[in-house]
């Protein structure tokens, strides 16, 4: 065999490999666009998949995932409604709790001054950063939420805004609340974090 023939080759075999990496490292869709599959409503809340995407429309409760996680890189994209709609992203939450759950940390999913906030931990807001990453009502944003051991990073479109060395939960669910905001959800992911990166 030549060698363009063996270098052709290599790379036919390398290709599908980089490529079957690269969707590794985007993590686990949570979210198939059409159902809740995966996940439980909690507490009467009003959630319901419509339009490639996940609703919330008013009420409390919270959206539960199916497993718990520890160590991840959780990714969602969020477009509020109104202004000043409230919502949270929960992590490492408890399954137990009358409207949410009583234990965990929440990620402030809210287009106010007070967006990518941490609830339930000591934390290092930017707000100056948070207030210029955020973009309009309608408009998509991105929250990337990373935890391992005691350390959370929140970024919001690209931009880490928001840090904390002082998760002591160690494990939970992930879900989002209901607080009365009118708000969508999509292209929910998770990447579970098994090594130091």
């Amino acid at each position: 065999m030549s060698h363009s023939r063996c270098l052709l080759a290599l790379l036919a075999l390398c290709v599908p490999l980089a490529l079957a990496r690269a969707e590794d490292d985007k993590g686990e869709s949570l979210f198939d666009g059409k159902t809740l599959d995966g996940w439980h409503v909690m507490n009467n809340g009003k959630f319901e998949a419509r339009d490639g995407v996940i609703q919330l429309r008013g009420g409390g409760g919270w959206l539960r995932s199916d497993k718990e996680y520890d160590d991840f890189v959780l990714t969602v994209e969020v477009r509020w409604l109104k202004p000043k709609q409230d919502s949270g992203i929960f992590i490492r939450a408890s399954k137990e709790g009358k409207n949410w759950p009583d234990k965990k940390v929440e990620v402030q999913c809210e287009n106010s001054a007070r967006v990518a906030m941490l609830f339930g931990a000591k934390h290092t807001l930017d707000k100056e950063k948070a207030a210029k990453a955020l973009k309009g009502v309608n408009e998509w944003n991105t929250f990337e939420v990373r935890c391992v051991g005691t350390r959370c990073e929140v970024k919001l479109n690209g931009e880490l805004v928001c840090t904390s060395d002082d998760v002591k939960l160690k494990k939970g669910y992930v879900g989002f609340q209901g607080e009365n905001g009118h708000l969508d959800f999509r292209n929910v992911r998770i990447r579970t974090i098994r090594e130091k990166e």
